[in-house]
């Protein structure tokens, strides 16, 4: 073919059919369009969300700390990791007044009585709900809707509609509820049905303020004797100090994405030949036409894409070493354990360091939570249950998924020394009633302790036979030695 001279016309005519890569082009990557999927997920800018942590209401710091719970991930991780460390197991002490005695039928009959409706209560599930919800919104709210000495439930008051600003006369926190929360439930029908469910204080309270919107007042105090309020030291959401550093663990993974994806792409570049006077050798069609042929090849491979020039190229870029890269991702997500108080160790464990220690100020932290599950327990079992003959104190126990062993095996053995039986049970699962009943069942029923005879051994052999001599090769050297030595001065005294 004939070789021509470059005509710049030729090639802005044809200019824009070049520009063409593969199916998948930078503007629309995969890591594009998974960082506009993030963006429009994340509801709360940076600032925004400071903002919201130093200066914000109570309500809009709840929003936040709901959005990011609900969105799973670190915060949500950390938020259950507390409200499941405890078991949530207790025990419960009668306290007979002067003049009565426990074991009398009328007041082993309110005792029997107290323990059945612990059973009732199902205390672990009731307080972990408690325990979360006071950790997403600073406190829980809730209201007894049915409670006698049969029956026990409790509904979930929506907190963005709740405060608690005084007590009664004796110390319990009150609840002022926004009976307006009821016009949020569009539907007529199932506000009917949410109405019916509620507390009759609480339901009338909106009926009565839904005649005369303008004149009542919107807030009613929930009666002690029904609300439920356990506020989480100051209130308000603990972990929310932990979401700025969350949001910069976000962008880093994300931006270690991009990396990747810039890193493992690959450009093949067609360079167009020319001669040195400037000639071209392909006209800018026949180029286009290699330029697509080269697309055409290539386009299900989305990590290549196709570059056609006549001039020379070149692309100088940094590059983060992995080592360099883990380091500081490591470093941002320990960083948002340590500002939430917990141990990554927990998490993603690496080694026994300082764990223990961790664990043991996260038991302390959801005990002071405990104590006021222990409070609440005591004052209902009391009204149902207590009289002039006997009242009851409950205690949940400093019992958690990963100190159980250890307190089972040090209060076993303080059995030894006189103490309480029920203590290691409680904390094997095992509440009062089930520890009677399994050793009735195990004794009088299967009669297991004729059947199930323990073998002799070192510790269970009589006193007077003594342990049993170890063989020789199992004897320590200083022991051979002792006997030896014994044995001499005894054939010397001969």
């Amino acid at each position: 073919m004939d070789i021509k001279n470059f005509n710049l016309a030729n090639y802005a005519k044809i200019n824009n059919e070049m520009i063409a890569t593969t199916e998948t082009s930078y503007s629309e990557s995969v890591w594009s369009k998974w960082h506009s999927i993030l963006s429009r997920a994340r509801s709360y800018t940076a600032e925004e969300i400071q903002n919201i942590i130093e200066s914000g209401n109570l309500n809009e710091q709840q929003r936040l700390s709901r959005n990011y719970f609900y969105k799973d991930g670190y915060y949500k991780k950390i938020i259950l990791h507390y409200a499941t460390l405890l078991k949530y197991v207790g025990i419960l002490i009668p306290n007979p007044m002067k003049g009565n005695n426990l074991s009398t039928s009328h007041v082993l009959k309110r005792y029997d009585g107290a323990l059945d409706y612990l059973e009732l209560m199902s205390l672990p599930t009731f307080l972990t709900n408690c325990a979360q919800r006071a950790l997403i919104d600073g406190s829980y709210f809730g209201a007894i809707t049915k409670s006698d000495k049969d029956r026990f439930s409790v509904i979930d008051l929506p907190s963005g509609y709740c405060s608690s600003r005084f007590k009664d006369e004796e110390g319990n926190d009150l609840i002022e509820f926004d009976v307006s929360y009821f016009d949020t439930i569009t539907d007529k029908n199932i506000r009917k049905t949410a109405l019916n469910v509620y507390p009759k204080a609480i339901s009338s309270a909106y009926r009565k303020w839904d005649k005369k919107k303008e004149l009542e007042n919107k807030t009613v105090i929930v009666p002690s004797n029904i609300g439920i309020c356990f506020p989480l030291f100051d209130g308000k959401p603990l972990f929310l100090s932990i979401i700025p550093k969350i949001l910069e663990y976000e962008e880093a993974v994300l931006t270690e994405r991009e990396r990747d994806a810039e890193e493992i792409r690959k450009i093949i570049v067609q360079k167009i030949p020319h001669l040195n006077d400037g000639k071209l050798v392909f006209e800018p069609e026949e180029a286009a036409e290699m330029h697509t042929g080269t697309v055409g090849m290539l386009k299900n491979n989305k990590n290549i894409s196709v570059l056609t020039t006549y001039g020379e190229v070149e692309a100088i870029g940094s590059k983060t070493s992995v080592d360099s890269a883990n380091n500081i991702m490591e470093r941002m997500e320990q960083n948002i354990y340590a500002k939430a108080g917990v141990s990554g160790q927990i998490f993603a464990p690496t080694g026994s360091s300082s764990l223990e220690k961790s664990l043991e100020n996260d038991l302390a932290l959801m005990m002071s939570l405990a104590n006021k599950f222990s409070v609440f327990i005591t004052n209902i079992l009391n009204t149902n249950f207590g009289n002039s003959n006997i009242n009851f104190k409950y205690t949940v126990l400093p019992v958690s998924y990963y100190n159980s062993d250890k307190y089972i095996e040090s209060t076993f053995k303080l059995v030894n020394s006189g103490y309480s039986f029920l203590l290691p049970s409680i904390a094997m699962g095992l509440n009062q009633k089930d520890l009677i009943n399994v050793k009735n069942l195990e004794n009088d029923v299967l009669k297991l302790s004729e059947k199930l005879i323990p073998l002799s051994t070192a510790y269970t052999e009589s006193s007077a036979k003594g342990r049993p001599e170890l063989d020789e090769d199992k004897k320590k050297e200083t022991t051979v030695t002792t006997e030896e030595a014994r044995e001499n001065a005894g054939g010397s005294n001969k």
